[in-house]
């Protein structure tokens, strides 16, 4: 890990009425810096689409910190995925400061080994008529450990908001560990709210569903772990970078994924689930 701190700064604004779409790679390879500051204004009428891979090797530390600006009538789309890090640390914000906005935040964290990861959100509903939608899934092996931290904030007078945040964590080992801390702060009363979240480890009825009908129980494991990432890698727009995440997804839980595979965006076609013989 870099002993100096360098600090990368972006500001990107997306006009009135203009759709945008940006996919930005977190790799040790081509990192410039250990934290990384991004500001982005979305204006009236305007649509984001923006997608974050991070996959770092195990002596990589990164802190980036993602605020967002969104004006009347525009749309957020934004999906962060974390295959690997040493220790990472996502800060975003949305101040959601114009009536009619649509902001969704979506999130995966896939660790093993002494891997540390953290999101902490933040959805700042400062106007009347908005949604938000937040989702994060992790997948926690060996002793590695996560944090989510989400706040939802409701202003006083942001009547009408809809509000969704849910976090959920699926634990392979004792070991493992997850910190998880969803959080409404309403100073509204017509609101429509909810947060959640839920820590467990694989589904034990599944498992058995799925070996009484001959799938061995790593290919079981797989398919449930899978299935359980891709509520999150569905929401990817762009097909081909879908097609991509998606095989790194099997790739990471076959444990095939390393810090060699730097450039997220020059991945092999898709592979199938099966398992080595004998795990």
């Amino acid at each position: 890990m870099r002993a100096e701190m360098d600090i990368l700064e972006n500001n990107i604004v997306v006009e009135s009425g203009q759709y945008r779409q940006l996919v930005l790679s977190d790799d040790t390879e081509h990192l410039q810096a250990n934290e990384e500051h991004c500001d982005i204004v979305v204006k009236e009428n305007a649509s984001l689409e923006m997608y974050r891979i991070q996959n770092l090797d195990e002596t990589t530390g990164l802190k980036t910190h993602i605020h967002i600006h969104q004006e009347r009538d525009s749309r957020v789309h934004f999906v962060v995925i974390s295959f690997n890090a040493g220790d990472l640390r996502n800060n975003i914000t949305v101040d959601v400061d114009g009536e009619g906005c649509e902001t969704q935040v979506y999130g995966l964290y896939l660790v093993d080994g002494k891997q540390h990861v953290e999101n902490y959100l933040k959805i700042n509903h400062n106007v009347p008529h908005c949604t938000s939608d937040t989702r994060f899934k992790g997948i926690i092996d060996d002793e590695a450990s996560a944090v989510f931290n989400g706040h939802v904030y409701v202003a006083p007078g942001a009547q009408k908001t809809d509000a969704q945040q849910n976090n959920a964590n699926i634990i392979l080992t004792s070991t493992a560990k997850i910190d998880t801390k969803p959080f409404l702060e309403i100073y509204a009363d017509d609101v429509k709210c909810s947060h959640g979240t839920s820590t467990g480890q694989l589904d034990q009825e599944a498992m058995f569903y799925m070996r009484q009908r001959g799938i061995s129980q790593a290919n079981a494991r797989m398919l449930l772990m899978y299935a359980f990432a891709a509520e999150v890698s569905n929401h990817i727009k762009i097909d081909s970078l879908r097609d991509t995440i998606e095989d790194m997804i099997k790739r990471r839980l076959r444990g095939e994924l390393s810090s060699c595979d730097r450039c997220v965006l020059h991945c092999k076609n898709p592979k199938g689930l099966t398992a080595p013989q004998g795990q």
